[in-house]
């Protein structure tokens, strides 16, 4: 198959005016000029694609798709209660809720040109109902609120895979132990021995907000009685969260999901130590959490990834909505790191570099292709007009999975059945009796 288009923008290298991509067999096989691969591959069906931008699937580096049906359920309000309320409004719901849920999230990603995910899994449902949708990524387990000793058992329970069983080309799976106040020293330290041993993902949530960060410093604040619940063993270690983090040993290639809390001291141990942070800036407005130094991590030579986190603290899992917002906060990432932060940086960080994030041979066949209004700078046509509206076509895996702007899959099915979980999650919410509830694990039922 061979797509051409105003421009095609491998990431990798130069992009190319008047540029084509040949796929065969769910892979890239050329990236050039249309008109020479034309000619090299005469006889290949050919997709033109006027007026539009080819470029590698999208990667959204931080997702939960189970928390999809709790769109528009938590408005803005302030962190700690808004951790307080989501597992109340998850544990109203079964498997085949946060089935459709998950089904739904991935959708809605597919719809926004993301192909690669580095979602948050309470089983093997994610990654099952991901790749049915077309999805690739890195799937983390999360573990909290036991103590080290259960881990094993805790892992059983949700169905973790043993071993590498839960690896393919396109779909790998983690671990992550959420973060540091609902999980205990030594349930980190366990989880991260645990990833290392299997040669897997590890990530956490880190530096999220003002309240972990005044928890790790002397214990207090509204994290407080989440962590004595939940962090066993936990002691205020009167350090940052990265410090913390650093002084258990278990930032070795490990993603940092957040850092709006970082300080400038911080941020070289994140240079040395992480595989890279994921940065969710509309999450963190959502929960008035603070604003990531992103231009000074980029400086200081710490790897970038783009995340919508979840619907339950977004509006949409669209990544370019992302990245506008980034910008604004950002302006000197500028245009083509925001870019390479949600393809080629973003799948390094997963460890999916040598798969996805840019069009080059022998890579999955995952492109993305936008409508864009002529642009002597794809890079900045992508930043202004990029995203869901502007969607011409998607390719997953080498198939098709939106074609003129449409899905070439039924979405009903999914949509009917979040909605249902909606309304439970919205009365599990409303009803008083669960008002004084708290996180427990696992956070599904």
């Amino acid at each position: 198959m061979l797509i051409t288009a105003d421009w095609a923008v491998p990431v990798s290298s130069a992009p190319i005016r008047d540029g084509a991509v040949v796929l065969r067999n769910g892979l890239i096989e050329a990236v050039g000029p249309a008109d020479g691969l034309a000619k090299k591959y005469a006889g290949v069906p050919r997709h033109d694609h006027p007026g539009c931008i080819i470029m590698p699937g999208l990667v959204n580096a931080h997702t939960h798709l189970a928390l999809t049906c709790l769109k528009g359920l938590l408005p803005p309000q302030p962190f700690a209660e808004w951790i307080r309320r989501v597992p109340q409004a998850m544990l109203a719901l079964n498997r085949d809720d946060l089935a459709s849920s998950t089904a739904l999230g991935a959708a809605n990603c597919i719809q926004a040109g993301v192909t690669v995910v580095g979602d948050i899994a309470h089983g093997p449902e994610s990654a099952a109902i991901a790749a049915d949708a077309g999805l690739g990524g890195q799937f983390y387990w999360e573990v909290l609120g036991i103590p080290a000793k259960q881990i094993d058992d805790y892992l059983d329970a949700i169905e973790f895979p043993a071993g590498r069983s839960g690896f393919t080309r396109r779909l790998n799976c983690g671990i992550s132990p959420h973060a540091p106040y609902t999980s205990g020293p030594e349930l980190i330290r366990a989880a991260r021995a645990l990833a290392a041993e299997r040669r897997m993902g590890f990530a956490v949530h880190l530096a999220e907000s003002v309240a972990e960060t005044q928890l790790l410093h002397d214990g207090s604040g509204p994290l407080a009685d989440l962590a004595k619940r939940l962090a066993d063993g936990f002691e205020p270690p009167c350090k940052t969260p990265v410090a913390y983090m650093e002084m258990l040993g278990v930032l070795e290639g490990a993603v940092a999901v957040h850092c709006t809390q970082v300080l400038p001291v911080d941020i070289p141990v994140l240079a040395r130590r992480v595989r890279g942070v994921v940065l969710c800036p509309r999450s963190n407005a959502h929960l008035n959490n603070g604003v990531a130094p992103a231009e000074k991590l980029g400086k200081g030579g710490v790897p970038l990834g783009l995340g919508t986190d979840s619907l339950a603290s977004n509006e949409t899992l669209d990544l370019f909505e992302e990245a506008r917002a980034l910008a604004e906060i950002a302006p000197g990432l500028g245009a083509e790191r925001l870019v390479r932060m949600m393809t080629d940086e973003g799948a390094q960080i997963l460890g999916l570099g040598d798969v996805f994030g840019s069009l080059a041979r022998g890579l999955q066949a995952d492109i993305a292709i936008f409508r864009i209004p002529h642009s002597k700078d794809p890079y900045e046509g992508l930043l202004q007009h990029a995203g869901r509206r502007s969607l011409e076509a998607v390719l997953s895996a080498g198939l098709w999975r939106i074609l003129h702007g449409q899905p070439t899959f039924p979405v009903s099915f999914a949509d009917r059945g979040s909605q249902l979980a909606s309304m439970k999650a919205a009365l599990a919410l409303d009803d008083s009796h669960t008002a004084s509830a708290q996180p427990t694990a696992p956070l599904r039922a």
